[in-house]
């Protein structure tokens, strides 16, 4: 079949069709087209009726509103309330959705869930042998680290754990989403380092009661004197009384004056 348009008399379009039980190349179907007589159309042309004149509206033209508050009291109900927040979260869809607060398994969400996330999605830069771990056991590891976290394991202390875990060198590993999860199912607790015995500071005198030593003799409160040699008494204790006689030199004694 060929078809063509072609404008007759009075300026009208006139399509052409041309079936023939045998196939026809374009130019054959070109001229059997041109020997077809057009259609003669008696109808004149309809001249183009021109538009009536508009009735315009009562008042004065205004341009319609596009936004601003609405034109009912204030103090009333509107027409269109604000959307709440049960029906905000339906509009806006499970990709906005807030995270549950609970697991799978009913127990509560912990809180420090982001930690463990990031925890986890830094376990590739461990080691190679980690750098396959499947995106769907993710959440799974997430809530096993987030255990660790809970119970007062710092990020450090989970990576540590990890790689002490890990096969030697040149062993390869299959799963390491499963390796991983096995590391993390139980959680030790926590051991904080004992510090160090520390010595006891020696107690120091000042500067002024530097050399100085306490009397052994018979006092109220303890008594400081400045020996001179090995001595333990100090002066006033020292000093021989009446009674006591004094030592002289050939080995007498006198005694104190009275």
């Amino acid at each position: 079949m060929h078809e063509r348009r072609v404008q007759g008399p009075g300026g009208r379009w006139t399509t052409q069709q041309l079936v023939s039980s045998t196939p026809l190349a374009p130019g054959e179907a070109a001229k059997l087209l041109a020997r077809t007589p057009l259609p003669a159309c008696a109808d004149p042309v309809t001249p183009q009726v021109a538009p009536s004149p508009r009735n315009p509206a009562a008042g004065r033209p205004t341009t319609p509103p596009t936004d601003g508050h609405p034109d009912e009291h204030l103090r009333k109900d509107t027409s269109n309330p604000p959307v709440g927040p049960a029906k905000a979260a339906e509009a806006a869809g499970p990709a906005e959705a807030a995270e549950p607060t609970v697991t799978a398994d009913g127990a509560p969400a912990s809180p420090r869930l982001e930690d463990a996330r990031a925890l986890v999605g830094a376990l590739h830069l461990l080691s190679p042998a980690l750098r396959y771990i499947p995106p769907a056991m993710r959440d799974e590891l997430a809530g096993l680290a987030a255990r660790w976290l809970d119970a007062g394991h710092s990020s450090a202390d989970v990576h540590e754990h990890v790689l002490r875990g890990l096969p030697g060198a040149g062993t390869p590993v299959h799963r390491p989403g499963g390796l991983v999860r096995h590391l993390l199912r139980d959680v030790p607790p926590r051991t904080l380092p004992t510090p160090p015995p520390t010595a006891p500071t020696p107690i120091r005198l000042s500067v002024r009661l530097e050399g100085a030593r306490e009397c052994t003799g018979h006092h109220t409160q303890p008594m400081l004197f400045r020996p001179l040699a090995d001595e333990t008494l100090c002066a006033a204790c020292a000093a021989p009384t009446r009674d006591e006689p004094v030592p002289v030199p050939g080995g007498e004694r006198l005694r104190a004056p009275s």
